[in-house]
């Protein structure tokens, strides 16, 4: 009996993986890391992903990047998903270089296939992804952004295990900026993200 509880509480846990409650959130995991990070990782390769791998460090040449946390049965992520892809529709990045990326963090949980069926299917108007989609492993390497040695963190571990869903700001050195703490999306904190460089240089 107490090993159906467990293996029905293992089943239970695996189901809600991608929707960690914003207060799980751990400010302090980046801590250990390198202040000014660096990865690469597969990409869904799609068309709108722009290769079949992202280089962080080569995509912040043209301005900041936003990683968007996602996991495929995270509603939170699909609620985020789709308020930035509508700003985007609607001119709010224009006047911005920043680029978004979302990152799959749940790849102990997750396959590339569950990514691809959420984010990836144009005719899912609430969850498809018109921008880059990276589908990291357990075993995605940290790289120091200069010398571009291995930092011996894997990537969920450097960027501080972020719950689901979690909005971070790399700056153009590699470094976290800023980070959001709400699991629904909310434009006042998407509008924050991408006017932070304009506030700290104001």
């Amino acid at each position: 009996m107490r090993h159906e509880h467990f293996v029905l509480t293992c089943i239970c846990l695996g189901l809600v993986t991608g929707c960690i409650a914003p207060q799980a959130i751990d400010d302090g995991g980046v801590s250990t890391a390198p202040i000014h990070m660096t990865f690469e990782a597969p990409t869904l390769d799609r068309t709108e992903d722009a290769g079949a791998t992202f280089d962080l460090k080569e995509t912040l040449v043209d301005g900041p990047v936003m990683l968007l946390w996602i996991g495929a049965g995270c509603s939170g992520c699909h609620d985020w998903t789709k308020m930035i892809r509508n700003s985007m529709d609607e001119g709010r990045f224009n006047a911005s270089n920043i680029t978004v990326v979302s990152v799959h963090r749940w790849a102990q949980f997750e396959t590339a296939q569950d990514v691809m069926d959420t984010f990836a299917t144009d005719s899912n108007k609430t969850h498809y992804t018109p921008w880059t989609v990276v589908i990291p492993s357990l075993a995605t390497p940290t790289y120091e952004f200069n010398s571009e040695q291995n930092t011996g963190l894997p990537l969920y571990e450097a960027y501080g295990n972020p719950s689901t869903p979690t909005l971070q700001l790399i700056d153009q050195s590699g470094a976290l900026a800023w980070q959001s703490k709400t699991y629904w999306a909310n434009e006042t904190v998407l509008e924050e993200g991408l006017s932070f460089f304009d506030q700290t240089t104001a």
